[in-house]
């Protein structure tokens, strides 16, 4: 479960943190996440209140159903717990993760930082070698961490160290619209399966006059669908020491989305806003079927519901093999909390993380059952029973592994990213597209 450190520099991690660490993990953009709503300034500084109560400050990420998810636990913490051991937390929202993560290095800087944050699981090893979140291993029980699934555990340390636990994780989904499948005669029962049934689906669905497959140039996508063709993008294993999107497994994946692109319907969101194109799209029909977190869930629901259509959700559809990243955040504590104070920090995340909180985040918003244990748990079986599509995830869980952390990830990812641009363009071939863009990821990847 634990790993071994990744090669990282300072210089690096401060590189990354500018730009945003393990932004494009969680800019799927297809829910209610990344959204503009403005960031309170951060603040912070150690505070205890006149009567003695242990004043804490939550950073945290996202609007919608998990900005009241956030707030809701919070709220039972300091009903409950925080009153009867003298902590109070005040939760300030601070935008997308690549928000949190420039301000949490600004206000480290200003002695100003949060107390507990959540950090998205590609930033923890780069803020655990900057100094700036701490090992908490002798705050969270053994039994606790054994009862995390396995694959959500690999982001959370950092060497040896215990520097988070999970939170809001999650995975990627294929969401298909069920309305749209049923016009095109095709069963709306479960989702493509493998990648021939994605083509074959995407086909069907152009009588409509929509798009098939939607897409846009996102990291976690191509990275879920190049493990399904037995392919990785930056090597296996979390430390991304070189790109590996130009050999054969990952190659072939990109040649099969473009031919898909040209000759099977699948609609490509090019440009900066290709998350929000996509995402405006599937809202008002006119894709038939998408990839995104399954921290979306929720939101798309919703959508649905509003606009008179059903959706469904199935695994990444695959061509060789099952096999996706995992994603999210989970929860830290800043390096400088000390004594009592780090205790109380401790409290506040041991009960966000707990088993009647990991199931209350879960039916709130989508991301995955982060316990094992709670499968059992009787609101779960009443859920799934009624929503099954909330168990999809779930049940993928046994193909999940971690994302990768290397702190010039970030960087590297938008070398690949803009090469899928310029390839879904019509300009150059793939393989000498990704061989180039090979050459500029790799010198970053190793700094």
């Amino acid at each position: 479960m634990m790993k071994s450190p990744v090669p990282l520099s300072r210089r690096s991690f401060l590189g990354a943190a500018a730009l945003g660490v393990g932004s494009l993990a969680v800019s799927a953009g297809l829910s209610g996440c990344g959204q503009s709503e403005s960031g309170s300034s951060s603040s912070s500084a150690a505070a205890t209140s006149d009567n003695g109560t242990i004043e804490l400050t939550y950073w945290y990420s996202w609007t919608d159903k998990i900005k009241e998810n956030n707030e809701e636990r919070v709220a039972e913490f300091n009903e409950g717990i925080g009153a009867d051991k003298g902590i109070h937390v005040t939760a300030e929202y601070q935008g997308s993760y690549d928000d949190l993560n420039t301000k949490l290095k600004t206000a480290y800087s200003a002695s100003e930082e949060p107390d507990v944050c959540v950090m998205v699981i590609n930033g923890t090893q780069a803020f655990a070698d900057g100094g700036m979140i701490q090992p908490i291993d002798d705050l969270v029980a053994d039994e606790d961490l054994k009862d995390f699934w396995p694959g959500l555990m690999e982001n959370c340390y950092a060497g040896e160290d215990l520097y988070g636990v999970p939170y809001l994780r999650s995975t990627p989904v294929l969401y298909y619209n069920k309305t749209l499948f049923e016009n095109a005669g095709l069963s709306a029962d479960a989702a493509p399966a493998t990648w021939d049934e994605m083509v074959a689906a995407s086909d069907a669905l152009k009588g409509q006059g929509v798009g098939g497959y939607g897409f846009f140039a996102y990291i976690w996508a191509f990275t879920a669908f190049a493990y399904c063709n037995s392919g990785t993008l930056f090597g296996d294993g979390l430390s991304a020491q070189a790109a590996t999107f130009n050999e054969k497994p990952a190659v072939d994946m990109v040649k099969w989305f473009k031919d898909g692109v040209d000759n099977h319907n699948f609609s490509f969101s090019g440009g900066s806003n290709g998350s929000d194109t996509l995402k405006t799209n599937a809202a008002n029909q006119k894709v038939g079927m998408w990839m995104s977190s399954t921290a979306d869930l929720t939101n798309h629901m919703d959508l649905a519901s509003q606009g008179g259509y059903e959706i469904g959700v199935g695994f990444i559809p695959k061509n060789t093999q099952n096999k996706v990243p995992t994603g999210g955040c989970n929860l830290v504590m800043t390096s400088r909390v000390a004594d009592a104070r780090r205790t109380a920090a401790g409290e506040f995340i041991n009960f966000m993380t707990s088993r009647d909180a990991a199931v209350k985040n879960h039916l709130k918003t989508g991301y995955l059952l982060t316990r094992q244990s709670d499968a059992e748990d009787q609101r779960i079986i009443e859920a799934y029973a009624k929503t099954p599509e909330y168990q999809v995830a779930f049940d993928q869980l046994q193909y999940a592994i971690g994302d990768y952390m290397n702190a010039g990830y970030v960087e590297a990812s938008k070398v690949y990213t803009d090469a899928i641009e310029k390839i879904m363009a019509g300009s150059g071939d793939v393989q000498d597209v990704l061989d180039t863009a090979k050459e500029q990821a790799d010198p970053i990847l190793r700094s």
